[in-house]
This record gives structure tokens, C-alpha cells and sequence, in this order.
């Protein structure tokens, strides 16, 4: 599991040396995963390491537990750690958002900020093989172009944030990472709102995967691998169009864009 893993990071250039990877942790079994395993590639890699923790303020006791169990994990394993704490129902009511889409927004704000005061210019994060099936899956249904059929890439840059997200687990299962925690004996949280199939991301993970997993072991690793190809479709596409419009189009400093 370990090797695969820096194949993949080393593949898509996601970490190199001397760099600070922050890597969000959530408690659940994805994010403990990523961090153990970067804790055990920082040896021989050479990078910085510091977790993030965002408490949502959703599920009460259980959500505070969580954040018990992570300041535990990244003591034991000497990483530093930042947490936050975030009133997503507040946001979902006066954004007038989805909680889904508000926990999300806040999250990934508190990362943001996190990277800004530890100096980390690497972002990971835990999606996995079944993460990006999920969500071409999703955008299928709901109807979609070509990019929408892209799933979750690798890595994307920020320029904002001045940050490179990476997600070094796109290469493995939920199986695998479940497998990969039981050999290695560590334990983790479980989310109790994974099981509201009210939710639609919640519904593909736990009725439509593992039905096309019936049809196909491999269903999973397939879709994200179309989902690699139409990416570089994508990007070739891109470019391309660039290339033919670059001679119709004119630079001016200070000046709009001529055509």
C-alpha cells in the first residue's frame, strides 16, 4: 500500500522534497489512512507534515469525540496539528446552502487558512478511488459535459491560495483502505451521517457502487480510469482551443482584450 501510494504522489509530482503537506483529518477511516501513511513517507521523502482538524458543529458529542480522537492520533504520531471549530447549520441557513455544501465551504476555508499560518504550500486530502467514482456517477445523473465526467483529479492548483491540492489516495478503494487499517491495527471514527441515503452521494456509495461492483470487481478502478482519460481529453481540448484562438486574439497592457 505504502509503495503504490508514492508511485502515485511521485506519478502526478504531488509532493516534493522540502515541502509542508498539510492533510486534512477528519477522524474517519480515509483521512487516517493518508495520514499514516504520509507519516510513514515523510521518512524517506523528506517533506513537513501538519494535520488539520474541522469540528462542523453538527453531531454534537459525537463530532467532539472525533476531534478527541485526532488530537490523540497526531500526538502519538508527532504531527502537529491545527483545529477549528464551525457553526455549519448557521451557514446552511443564512447562505441558504445545503449542509453538505456548507460543512464543505467552511472546511476548506479552515484549510485555507491553516496552510496560510503553518507555511504549508501542498493541501491533501483523503478522496479515493470510490470518491471519484461517486461522482462521475453523480454528475451523470444529474446530466453533464465532458468535464463534469472527470470525477476528482489528482491534483489541482490554487493560485489564490498559493497551494497545489493533491489527493495521493485516488489510487485505492475504500477496500483497500479499510484492509490497509486492519493490518496495521488502527482504529478510527465512523461519520453516523454516512448512513442518511436521503443524501444522494450517500445513496451511490451504499446502493449503486456496490451493485456495479457486483456486476464487475474492478467497476470502480475502471470508472476512475475513463475518468483519467477524459481528463487529458479535457486538457488537450484546452489547449487546443488556446493555440487556435491565440492568433485572433490581442495584448494590450492596460487595455481590454481585442479580438
Amino acid at each position: 500500500m505504502q509503495k503504490k501510494i508514492q508511485i502515485f504522489i511521485r506519478q502526478y509530482h504531488m509532493i516534493e522534497e522540502n515541502d509542508h503537506v498539510a492533510v486534512g483529518v477528519s477522524g474517519g477511516a480515509d483521512s487516517v489512512c493518508l495520514l499514516h501513511l504520509l507519516c510513514e513517507l515523510r521518512k524517506c521523502m523528506h517533506f513537513r507534515l501538519t494535520a488539520v482538524h474541522v469540528e462542523h458543529g453538527i453531531r454534537g458529542a459525537e463530532s467532539l469525540a472525533d476531534a478527541a480522537f485526532v488530537r490523540q492520533l497526531c500526538a502519538d504520531w508527532n504531527v502537529p496539528l491545527h483545529t477549528f471549530s464551525v457553526d455549519a447549520l448557521h451557514q446552511a441557513k443564512t447562505q441558504h446552502q445545503s449542509l453538505e455544501e456548507a460543512a464543505r465551504e467552511l472546511r476548506y476555508r479552515c484549510f485555507y487558512e491553516a496552510c496560510r499560518k503553518c507555511g504549508a504550500n501542498r493541501l491533501a486530502v483523503a478522496h479515493h478511488g470510490d470518491d471519484c467514482a461517486e461522482t462521475v456517477l453523480f454528475h451523470l445523473s444529474r446530466g453533464t459535459g465532458l468535464r463534469g465526467l472527470c470525477g476528482i483529479v489528482p491534483v489541482r492548483e490554487l493560485p489564490e491560495q498559493k497551494l497545489t491540492l493533491i489527493r495521493p489516495l485516488l489510487c485505492v478503494t475504500k477496500a483497500e483502505i479499510e484492509a490497509y487499517l486492519e493490518q496495521i491495527g488502527q482504529e478510527y471514527r465512523t461519520d453516523s451521517t454516512n448512513a442518511d441515503v436521503t443524501m444522494s452521494r450517500n445513496r451511490i456509495r451504499s446502493q449503486v457502487l456496490p451493485q456495479l461492483c457486483e456486476v464487475n470487481t474492478a467497476a470502480v478502478p475502471h470508472i476512475v480510469r475513463t475518468a483519467g482519460y477524459l481528463e487529458e481529453i479535457c486538457e488537450y481540448l484546452d489547449e487546443a482551443a488556446w493555440d487556435a484562438g491565440s492568433a485572433y486574439i490581442t495584448y494590450e497592457r492596460g487595455k481590454k482584450i481585442k479580438l
